[in-house]
């Protein structure tokens, strides 16, 4: 795979409630340079997930799961 090639990653978000409101994909797609694609989730006053696909290169995808993981998202990798 050539170095800037560009791949797809589908996962599956759980939001704690301490950051609904935050604009997390916004900022996947503004700093981290990845296209994400909401699939389907639920939001709800207490919670949220949300099943995406981000489209990026390798190193792109990495940055981004672990701002997440930062973020206090946890993420499940989907097939």
């Amino acid at each position: 795979m050539a170095k800037d090639a560009r791949r797809s990653l589908k996962l599956k978000l759980t939001f704690p409630e301490k950051i609904l409101g935050d604009p997390i994909i916004h900022t996947l797609s503004h700093d981290f340079d990845v296209v994400p694609n909401i699939l389907r989730g639920r939001i709800t006053g207490k919670n949220a997930w949300l099943e995406i696909e981000m489209i990026g290169s390798d190193k792109n995808l990495e940055r981004a799961r672990k701002f997440l993981a930062d973020r206090g998202v946890s993420f499940t990798v989907l097939p």
